[in-house]
């Protein structure tokens, strides 16, 4: 979990992906939760009413006290990989992207494969992204690739999969470049090429048609390009981004505050003082002392201006 929180947080900083609900499910008995069949190992075959305390208990709980949207991501590792590649199988409308490392695809003479083969005949089209990892690993290569030929093979219409194997990794060490190039995978294009406010709004809708919710341009990123506008005396141009940051973010006391200097420095002293006293009266409702200060100085000399 902690590796995981890591590399979402630092990629979500970096810009590459969303910031994202981390939930991790400590596991009591592996063997049992995470495979598919019965065989000879103890305990084993319990997946389905595994994947059913997840789609029943754990999501609608997530949902229910978290600010969510609706994508989700399967990642596991090893039995949990094949866990992954069998709920896509079985119930694919549960998670929108699936990365497996190290799968135990052969797990059960190629169990899962098979499935899979016969569910592809009957159902053409996914909108849904698989993401495959392997390491030095003899032992799984032939079930990696008999599914890697199946997909190539059946080709459904709007599945997005990738397979990699990685030789200079083993069965433990593959984890975190799997899970981190599989993220990659998934927020392929996540940032845009321009900063022109037109071509943002054009990317970021691209992405919300992509992704299936409504994906807005960052607030924080909207503030830099106005103020590399300020500071290049583009003071409409400046203007017309903050006011998009305001409606886009009305509750956020910064963006006031940032159209605020905008007005200033055009000489629209009227709209500036308007701002400003918008800005500290809703960071001071909000507790945010320090922008509150700042933005009533700025009111106060703004309102000494105009008098």
């Amino acid at each position: 979990n902690s590796m995981m929180a890591g590399l979402l947080d630092q990629q979500s900083w970096a810009g590459q992906m969303p910031e994202m609900i981390l939930v991790g499910i400590q596991n009591t008995d592996r063997v049992r939760d995470f495979t598919p069949t019965k065989t000879e190992r103890p305990n084993s075959g319990g997946s389905d009413k595994f994947l059913d305390f997840i789609e029943k208990e754990v999501i609608t709980f997530i949902e229910a006290k978290y600010r969510t949207q609706p994508y989700r991501i399967f990642a596991g590792h090893s039995l949990g990989g094949l866990l992954a590649f069998y709920t896509f199988v079985t119930r694919p409308n549960m998670f929108n992207a699936y990365i497996a490392a190290s799968p135990v695809l052969h797990w059960d003479k190629d169990f899962v494969v098979k499935r899979a083969e016969e569910v592809f005949k009957e159902k053409k089209e996914y909108k849904k992204t698989l993401f495959f990892v392997l390491g030095d690993e003899p032992d799984y290569i032939n079930a990696f690739n008999s599914l890697k030929n199946l997909l190539k093979k059946t080709n459904p219409k709007n599945l997005d999969y990738d397979f990699r194997q990685l030789i200079d990794e083993n069965h433990g060490s593959v984890v975190l470049p799997a899970y981190y190039q599989g993220l990659r995978k998934i927020f392929t294009g996540w940032i845009p090429q321009s900063e022109n406010l037109t071509d943002l709004e054009n990317h970021y809708k691209r992405l919300s048609e992509r992704f299936g919710y409504q994906i807005n341009i960052p607030e924080n990123l909207l503030n830099q390009i106005g103020y590399q506008l300020l500071a290049t005396k583009k003071l409409e141009e400046a203007i017309e981004v903050f006011k998009r940051n305001s409606q886009l973010y009305p509750n956020s006391a910064n963006v006031y505050d940032s159209l605020g200097e905008a007005f200033e420095k055009s000489g629209q002293l009227k709209e500036a003082k308007e701002n400003y006293e918008k800005s500290y009266k809703m960071a001071q409702s909000q507790g945010n002392l320090q922008l509150a200060q700042v933005a009533k100085t700025s009111y106060e000399r703004v309102n000494a201006k105009l008098k």
